[in-house]
């Protein structure tokens, strides 16, 4: 009867460490200056070349399904121009008027995403639900306001992420605004069903090469995360950065302090260790 006691002590624990420690974070992270696209491997990418140009709202239209990935809402094609286009082709973009958020519904849950983001300001911001059309649990939300702090000073392509890689003279490279490409990996347990894309303002949320993968980063078979670390967060908030040695090679997050206690006594109670031995001694 004691060792059951003990044994559904340890399996308790163990429940509340799992749930806790698979806390909903998403890992961010920015490529090289110049970069275009995601150097992960199996993605499938958009890159709204074979779509018509304008604005896109009718359920069934070709432009609005990201085929075996998933489907838009109000979608923006535009050609290119200085404020975006990767390779001088068609992007996307939400604002300028024409639409405040347009959303991303996956066909299946997936754990990462990609974009290249061009012409960035502070007011375009990613929502990671759970459920589609932005419901469920908000599992993260990125606004690039973050991302702008860590890609000063605003030195021009190709020494820095300021400056479009694909215009021509300096004067067309609007080189007042950065260009990156951006990944979101979901740590280990955590997968949306869809994103919502929100520019808030009468700017533009100006990106390309939309990316996506279903399975979630393997560290033991793909190495370091490409890119440099923005943030981690969860939820709406950025959760600190305890390591890069962890996940992938590149991040591992400190445990919340009850997740720290409840490692140390499962650790302590595991069979033959010295608490378990106690509680049997005294029970």
């Amino acid at each position: 009867m004691k060792t059951i006691k003990a044994t559904l002590f340890l399996g308790l624990l163990a429940f509340l460490v799992a749930s806790r420690a698979q806390a909903t974070l998403v890992v961010t992270y920015a490529e090289n200056p110049g970069a275009e696209n995601s150097t992960l491997s199996n993605t499938t990418v958009d890159n709204f070349n074979s779509d018509s140009v304008g604005y896109h709202t009718t359920v069934g239209d070709s432009a609005l399904n990201w085929a075996g990935v998933g489907t838009f809402t109000n979608l923006n094609i535009k050609a290119t121009d200085q404020y975006g286009g990767a390779a001088n082709t068609n992007y996307a973009v939400v604002g300028l008027g024409v639409n405040t958020q347009s959303i991303l519904n996956l066909n299946t849950p997936s754990s990462y995403f990609g974009l290249w983001w061009s012409a960035g300001d502070a007011k375009n911001v990613l929502d990671f639900y759970s459920g589609a059309n932005g419901t469920g649990t908000l599992l993260a939300e990125f606004t690039t306001a973050n991302l702008l702090q860590k890609l000063q000073p605003a030195t021009l392509y190709p020494s820095g992420y300021y400056g479009n890689p694909n215009a021509g003279p300096n004067y067309q490279r609007d080189a007042g605004e950065p260009f990156s490409f951006i990944n979101f990996f979901g740590v280990p347990g955590t997968e949306w069903s869809s994103i919502v894309i929100t520019n808030h303002g009468s700017s533009g949320f100006e990106a390309d090469n939309y990316t996506s993968r279903v399975a979630a980063f393997n560290p033991s078979t793909e190495g370091p995360l490409p890119g440099i670390v923005v943030e981690s967060i969860n939820g709406t908030q950025e959760v600190a950065l305890d390591s890069l040695s962890g996940f992938g090679g590149g991040v591992a997050l400190a445990p919340e302090p009850g997740v720290k206690w409840a490692m140390f006594l499962i650790g302590s109670l595991s069979f033959g260790g010295p608490l378990l031995r106690r509680i049997k001694k005294t029970a």
